[in-house]
């Protein structure tokens, strides 16, 4: 049967309007043969602090939707999943560096962390745990995995894979003596435990005795074995990047004498991430009021890096986070004071080069209320998200072509 001119018009107009609309619903909108800017996640006013985990095929990006939920989508080939709750609680403490975290394990394993106050205190809070082995569809009963039972701070938590069982380390105060968060005496210390499929924890391992107060840390499993990142902080206050792998006797060991001595947390922690035999990791430091953000590369699992590599133009904030962008060259992100308000710098690193070329930067304010930016990638593109606060504040994101 053949429609009139006008009719089989209709017919195309309809089919290629029903076409174009599933096109964006699965978050991709394909012109003349080439992929423009997928869509920004559904995230809604009042959401903040978002924090991103790489996937086989994508990634997954958690948030606060509001003070009282933490969400989840999965954005894919196919595009942005439906935000789904994992918990909500009016008990949370939401803390702009001490973000929830989310990690991969393989497969459809999943771990989640957050904070929640565990007593009247500023800063009585525990950490807790949950599972889900179907994606994010069904969540286990949440479980604190330091049993000190002390009513202070534990948090700034990172996770890594360890024989079978996810591994999770964690910043706990249950030696430091009360007089707020800048502790009246006694220190934070460096724990860590795993947990098995089933959610049972194993044992609780101390690996540092006096570690800098509120820095995020920092895991990736390497060839060699997990290797964990975190600030350390010695009786002079010199506060180093410090490295330990989880197996093996090799005690802990400092990235770089940087030789910044300060009589306070910085809150800036390392960011670390390994490929095959590589790992890369990134830092912010600032010896002699200095400020400065550097990089440095190992080539046999993390066991040796080279020295470091920097990166910044003198006015570095820190607050970084960094991808590998292919089996060379790494992307690093970090924030930097501006004229009137911070800068999202994106830079590119050679790893066997060491050289280093502008990728992208751009306004954001440089407040605690932004949060730490973090990077994710998919389908050749570059995913920034980080928070715009303010009362009519929420979580902002940006794509960015890798061949831009």
């Amino acid at each position: 049967m053949q429609h009139s001119p006008v009719v089989a018009k209709l017919v195309v107009c309809i089919n290629l309007r029903l076409s174009l609309t599933a096109l964006l619903f699965a978050g991709l909108f394909f012109s003349c043969g080439k992929n423009s800017v997928p869509v920004s996640p559904d995230t809604s006013l009042g959401s903040a602090y978002p924090n991103i985990c790489q996937t086989g095929n994508g990634f997954i990006m958690i948030w606060y939707e509001g003070d009282g939920h933490i969400v989840m989508s999965e954005y894919t080939v196919a595009g942005w999943t439906e935000k789904d709750t994992i918990v909500s609680s009016v008990r949370f403490f939401k803390n702009w560096a001490d973000l929830p975290q989310i990690y991969h394990k393989g497969g459809d394993t999943l771990a989640v962390s957050w904070l929640e106050m565990s007593g009247e205190g500023t800063y009585d809070y525990d950490v807790k745990v949950s599972m889900s082995t179907n994606r994010g569809t069904d969540w286990s009963n949440p479980i604190i995995p330091h049993r000190d039972g002390i009513k202070g701070e534990h948090g700034f938590v990172s996770f890594f894979d360890l024989n079978g069982s996810i591994g999770i380390i964690w910043l706990d105060g249950r030696a430091m003596t009360s007089g707020g968060h800048d502790h009246g005496g006694g220190a934070m210390r460096l724990y860590t435990s795993t947990i098995n499929p089933s959610g049972e924890l194993g044992i609780e391992i101390m690996l540092d005795d006096m570690v800098c107060e509120c820095c995020p840390t920092a895991a990736v499993n390497t060839s060699v074995g997990p290797l964990v990142a975190f600030r350390d902080r010695d009786d002079d206050e010199t506060r180093n990047i410090q490295l330990a792998f989880i197996s093996g006797n090799q005690p802990p060991k400092p990235l770089n004498d940087d030789g910044w001595i300060v009589p306070g947390c910085p809150v800036n922690g390392p960011a670390m991430e390994a490929k095959d035999d590589k790992v890369a990791i990134t830092w912010y430091t600032a010896p002699d009021n200095n400020p400065q953000m550097n990089i440095a590369f190992s080539k046999d699992g993390g066991i040796r890096f080279g020295l470091p590599i920097r990166l910044d133009d003198g006015t570095a904030i820190g607050r970084t986070d960094l991808l590998w962008l292919d089996e060379e060259n790494v992307l690093v992100s970090w924030l930097e004071e501006g004229d009137e308000s911070g800068q999202l710098v994106l830079k590119t690193v050679n790893s066997t080069t060491g050289k280093v070329d502008s990728f992208k930067s751009f306004a954001i304010n440089s407040g605690r209320g932004s949060g730490y930016p973090k990077l994710g990638m998919a389908n050749g593109m570059v995913f920034v998200a980080w928070t715009e606060p303010g009362e009519k504040g929420r979580i902002q994101s940006e794509w960015i072509s890798i061949n831009k």
